[in-house]
C-alpha cells in the first residue's frame, strides 16, 4: 500500500507537467504564425513560396549551411536562414528597440544587393542589421550639407573615369547616395555627369571610401540599362 502511494505521488506531477506542453505549443504556433504573416508581404515581393515547417534534421543542416556560408562571405538565401529568437550574441549591435530583419526583408536586402551592386536598396530603416548599407536621407532627400560632401566624392570618381578612360565628363549633380559601415564608411553614390563634347548626361554610380584620414574612389561605372543581370560584375575596379 505503501508503495502504491509513492507511485501515485510521484505521477501526478509527471501528467501534470505533461498537461502543460499543449499550450506551450499552441503558443508557439501562434508566434509562428504572427512572424509568417509579417513575412508575407516581402515573400511575396522576391517570389517565395509559403514557408514551411522543417524537421530537426533539416534545421541542422541549414545551421551547418549557414556558417559555411557566412565564412565564405556567400550571402544567405531565406531557406538557409534559422531561427535566431533565443541568440544574443549580437544584442550589443542594437540600438533602442528596433527589431531584427525578418527572414524575408534579409533575403530581399541580398537580391537588392546582388542585382545593383548596392546601389538600388530599399528603405529597412524601421529594422536593424549590422553592416547593412543603408539609404541616405530622409524620405529620399538628402541634406545640403552630406549632398555637398557627396558632390566632393562624385567629382573626385568623375575625374578619375576621365583619366582611366580618356573620356571629358563634368559632375552635375547627385540623385541619390547609400551608406555602409565599414573601417569608416563606404558611400554609393548615383549620380549625373555631362560629356563636355557632346552635350550628352549619363548617370554614373560610384562607390567611395572614406576612411581614417583619406578618402578613396574604389569603383565607378556608368549606371547598367539591365542593372538586375550586371550587378556588381560592371563595377570597374580603380588601380
Amino acid at each position: 500500500m505503501v508503495m502504491a502511494a509513492v507511485s501515485a505521488d510521484v505521477l501526478v506531477p509527471r501528467l501534470e507537467e505533461k498537461h502543460d506542453e499543449p499550450q506551450e505549443k499552441k503558443q508557439k504556433k501562434t508566434d509562428e504564425e504572427r512572424q509568417e504573416e509579417e513575412d508575407a508581404p516581402y515573400r511575396e515581393k522576391v517570389g517565395l513560396e509559403k514557408k514551411q515547417k522543417k524537421t530537426d534534421k533539416e534545421k541542422q543542416e541549414e545551421k551547418e549551411d549557414v556558417h559555411y556560408r557566412e565564412k565564405a562571405g556567400l550571402p544567405l538565401d531565406d531557406e538557409l536562414l534559422s531561427d535566431n529568437d533565443d541568440d544574443d550574441e549580437d544584442d550589443d549591435c542594437f540600438p533602442g528597440d528596433l527589431p531584427e530583419m525578418t527572414r524575408a526583408e534579409y533575403i530581399l536586402y541580398h537580391q537588392q544587393v546582388d542585382e545593383s551592386g548596392g546601389f538600388d536598396v530599399d528603405d529597412f530603416s524601421h529594422s536593424f542589421a549590422c553592416g547593412r548599407i543603408e539609404t541616405m536621407g530622409f524620405g529620399g532627400v538628402i541634406d545640403d550639407a552630406d549632398k555637398k560632401e557627396l558632390g566632393e566624392y562624385s567629382m573626385e570618381a568623375i575625374h578619375k573615369y576621365n583619366t582611366d578612360e580618356k573620356k571629358n565628363f563634368k559632375f552635375k549633380e547627385v540623385v541619390k547616395a547609400n551608406v555602409q559601415c565599414v573601417a569608416g564608411l563606404m558611400y554609393y553614390i548615383t549620380f549625373k555627369a555631362e560629356d563636355v563634347s557632346t552635350a550628352t548626361i549619363e548617370t554614373f554610380q560610384a562607390k567611395v571610401w572614406r576612411g581614417i584620414g583619406f578618402v578613396e574612389v574604389t569603383s565607378i561605372r556608368v549606371k547598367p540599362i539591365s542593372i538586375s543581370k550586371q550587378g556588381n560584375e560592371d563595377l570597374a575596379k580603380c588601380s
